[in-house]
C-alpha cells in the first residue's frame, strides 16, 4: 500500500500508528500475552481512527509484520471558508485543499493551520494563533 512501511508488530507503542482494516489508527492500547508451549506471543492492539474515530482492534503473533502509515504534517494557510468546508493553501508547495472544518475549530481566511496527509486522506489538526 502506497504512504505506509511495514513493522513488526511486537515493536509497535501507544501513541503510534497503525494500519487497522485499511484504515490509519492511532494505538491506544497494546497487550502482548506471554508466548505459550505452542506458540510465540500474540499482541491485541487497539486504535482509534486518525480521520473517523472508529475504534479498531486486531490480534496478531509479535513476529508478524503490519503496515503503519507514513503521517506528514504540514503547514497551511486559511484562504476561504465556504459553509463546513475549508480552503488552505500548503505553505510549501503552495497548492491548495479544500477540507472539512473539524468541530471545535475557529477558522478564518488568513489564519495558519497544521494538517496532517496519510494515506491520501487529509485532516486539520491545530490552528495557530
Amino acid at each position: 500500500m502506497p504512504g505506509t512501511k511495514q513493522v513488526n508488530v511486537g515493536s509497535l507503542k501507544v501513541g503510534q500508528y497503525v494500519m487497522i482494516d485499511g484504515v490509519p489508527c492511532e494505538i491506544v492500547d497494546i497487550s502482548i500475552s506471554k508466548s505459550g508451549k505452542h506458540g510465540g506471543a500474540k499482541a491485541r492492539v487497539v486504535g482509534i481512527g486518525i480521520f473517523d474515530k472508529v475504534k479498531k482492534e486486531f490480534v496478531a503473533p509479535t513476529s508478524a509484520k503490519v503496515e503503519v502509515p507514513i503521517i506528514d504534517r504540514r503547514k497551511g494557510q486559511v484562504l476561504a471558508v465556504v459553509g463546513d468546508t475549508v480552503q488552505i493553501m500548503d505553505l510549501q508547495t503552495y497548492e491548495t485543499l479544500e477540507l472539512p472544518i473539524p468541530e471545535g475549530l475557529e477558522l478564518e481566511p488568513g489564519k495558519e493551520v497544521e494538517y496532517i496527509e496519510a494515506v491520501g486522506q487529509y485532516k486539520i489538526t491545530r490552528v495557530f494563533s
